[in-house]
């Protein structure tokens, strides 16, 4: 069992030329940063020598998400050996085939959402709300404006999506994500006007070029976001489908969001993995965050989607949660991400953030072997190496 451990451990950091096994749990880099920054205990929080500080319950949720992660490898050790991960189980082969031209399809609709692309899941009250107060829309309530982006290609995750919902009570719709495997040729980006900022290659905790799995995971939120701009929508929920609701998570997010009534904020981190201590504590469980990973899930405000449409952020794009830590105006240290000095120029500063702490949403152990941005699968593929155009259209 040591031993298998062992392989899990290297397998899980080995998965990716660079620790990017770690987005993920997030804990190591925090442990690193608080043996490197004299972090101490004070009362109910700890904090770094520079006063910043990050609650002790935020630090053993990702402890343990990560320590389940490693037992998880253990135990499907020669699955992940073969990155046997790469195609959905659950799906038959005529079934992929079907699925990828679709996927095609969606990609030529972007950033429309239409009805092909929305499946809506009502299990809920309705009308849906979480803030108990009738002016929840002020605080950021996003009622039932909660949308799931998935892959059609991963029913698995989406089948865990949907037992969170109904465990919780929680409406919501399915968005039909951008599949990067449906990206064959750089005329499919440029046609849509979609490039990654110049210059990019990775940063040294993420030490890979720009994938076409992450150019679809950008695309696929930014069609919510779009979808919000078009509509009107005041406030939206985004999940991605490998969420874990931790207990409570309806009531709990009503009981947040009014914690942070009078902050002045237009995204806010539901699920997170934090690279540096908070900046600034707000309440209880709300924190003004530094430098942020995970999009798995987040409120995010009209004006903000707003901002992100206006500023086309889809020419100059990055991976999304490094996008989205830089859009806050993080990173300029250059503790975790040596680029981002680079990087900043190109993305606009349009984020006002806050976090819930603890995060009352995580990934589900075992889902990020079924990340396309997570891991590098068989198929995986550089947006650098893609062909400028292509002839006959088939599956990668």
């Amino acid at each position: 069992r040591a031993a298998s451990r062992r392989r899990a451990l290297s397998l899980a950091r080995g998965a990716l030329p660079s620790p990017s096994f770690w987005r993920h749990p997030g804990v190591q880099c925090l442990g690193s940063r608080a043996r490197d920054d004299g972090y101490r205990a004070s009362g109910s929080t700890r904090t770094y020598a520079t006063g910043r500080q990050i609650d002790p319950p935020t630090v053993e949720l990702h402890q343990k998400y990560h320590d389940e992660t490693i037992e998880y490898t253990a135990k499907n050790i020669e699955w992940v050996q073969s990155k046997a991960y790469g195609i959905d189980a659950a799906l038959q082969q005529e079934e992929q085939a079907a699925i990828w031209h679709a996927a095609r399809r969606r990609l030529q609709r972007w950033p429309q959402l239409d009805d092909r692309d929305m499946h809506k899941v009502l299990l809920g009250r309705s009308p849906q709300r979480f803030c108990a107060s009738s002016h929840g829309e002020d605080l950021g309530d996003p009622r039932q404006n909660v949308f799931v982006v998935s892959l059609p290609r991963r029913p698995t995750r989406l089948r865990h999506a949907l037992q969170q919902l109904n465990a919780q009570k929680v409406s919501a719709t399915v968005v039909d994500a951008v599949d990067g495997d449906a990206i064959l040729c750089k005329e499919d980006l440029a046609r849509h006007s979609i490039a990654a900022l110049p210059g990019y290659c990775g940063h040294k905790n993420h030490n890979i070029e720009l994938t076409t799995g992450e150019v679809g995971c950008f695309m696929s939120h930014f069609t919510i976001w779009h979808h919000m701009v078009e509509n009107q929508i005041p406030a939206a929920l985004i999940l991605e489908d490998d969420f874990d609701f931790q207990q409570d998570f309806g009531q709990r997010l009503g009981e947040y969001l009014e914690e942070a009534r009078g902050e002045d904020w237009n995204l806010m981190f539901v699920g997170r993995s934090p690279m540096e201590a908070d900046w600034r504590r707000v309440s209880e469980h709300v924190v003004e965050p530094g430098y942020t990973l995970w999009t798995v899930g987040y409120i995010l405000r009209l004006d903000a989607a707003q901002a992100l449409l206006d500023a086309k952020v889809e020419t100059q794009l990055a991976p999304l949660d490094d996008f989205f830590t830089l859009a806050m105006g993080r990173g300029r240290d250059q503790v975790y991400n040596d680029k981002a000095l680079e990087w900043l120029p190109y993305i606009p500063q349009v984020i006002r953030p806050l976090a819930l702490t603890p995060p009352l949403v995580m990934p589900y152990v075992g889902s990020l072997f079924l990340s396309d941005t997570a891991m590098l699968r068989k198929g995986t593929r550089y947006v650098k190496d893609l062909p400028d155009t292509v002839s006959i259209e088939k599956p990668p």
